[in-house]
Parts: C-alpha cells; sequence; structure tokens
C-alpha cells in the first residue's frame, strides 16, 4: 500500500457527496481552484506515525490535510453558513466510509481536527479555506526479508 493510493481512495469518497467530482476535487493541485468553482478540495499529504505493530505487521497512521474551500461572495454569513455546513457534509461522508470503501490495509479513516477559517486569494477570486485533517490507520504485512538473528 502507499500513500498515493489511499489518498486516491479518500478523494473517492469525498467525490461521492453530491456537488463534488474530478473537477472540484484534487490531489496537491491547485489549477481547479482558478476554474471558476463555488467549492472545491486539494487534499495535501500531512504528517505521519510509522511503527511495528507485531512481528510482521506494519501500523501506518497517514495525516491527509483535506483543503476546504469556498467562494467568497456575497453576505458573510452565507459563506460562513457555507464553510460549516460542507465540513459537516465531509465529516459525515467520511464516518459512512471508515475503511474508505474497503481500501485494503485500511482500518479506520476519520477526520479528527480542524483550524480556523482564513481568507485565501487566488487570482482575483477569494475564498474561505479551512484545512480539516483526516487521520487514516493502515495495517500490512511486511515480509521481512533478513534474518533478525
Amino acid at each position: 500500500m502507499s500513500y498515493t493510493i489511499i489518498e486516491a481512495a479518500l478523494s473517492t469518497v469525498i467525490q461521492k457527496l453530491s456537488g463534488y467530482s474530478s473537477t472540484n476535487v484534487a490531489c496537491g493541485d491547485y489549477r481547479i481552484l482558478g476554474s471558476g468553482q463555488d467549492k472545491a478540495v486539494v487534499l495535501q499529504p500531512g504528517a505521519f506515525i510509522r511503527n511495528q505493530a507485531a512481528e510482521s505487521w506494519m501500523r501506518t497512521q497517514w495525516n491527509i490535510n483535506i483543503e476546504l474551500y469556498i467562494a467568497y461572495g456575497g453576505e458573510i454569513s452565507t459563506v460562513a453558513g457555507n464553510i460549516r455546513s460542507e465540513r459537516q457534509t465531509i465529516m459525515d461522508k467520511i464516518d459512512q466510509y471508515p475503511t474508505l470503501d474497503g481500501t485494503s490495509g485500511v482500518v479506520l479513516a476519520r477526520l479528527n481536527a480542524g483550524n480556523e477559517p482564513e481568507v485565501w486569494q487566488v487570482g482575483a477570486q477569494q475564498f474561505w479555506k479551512q484545512v480539516l485533517t483526516c487521520v487514516i490507520e493502515e495495517r500490512l504485512i511486511v515480509d521481512i526479508q533478513e534474518d533478525p538473528y
């Protein structure tokens, strides 16, 4: 398994939501923000922790930053309501797919943190941006090649 596969699986789960598709969900590609989207998600790698869970088992906790962008326009109360609503919708969808729709090795995916929203400028368009941290626990069997003794 690799980070790239897990990131792609998270992207696929988010795209199961109404209003999200490959046109406004991307892995590390900020160009979608310049395409006139009223909401978008950019996934970015975060920190990770890796340790041996048992003799041949490795356990990795991947943190993926879900950068949620909501176009800034109209009343601030409307934009604030939109970011709250979209954040909750994404959180609920990940809760419904705790193994990222059966991705091999994934034991549990969950949102565990988010920062405060901030204004983000892309060209002439402004967004409210909030970074949500998704922790994904992966376990896999490692074929150890050396004799430990």
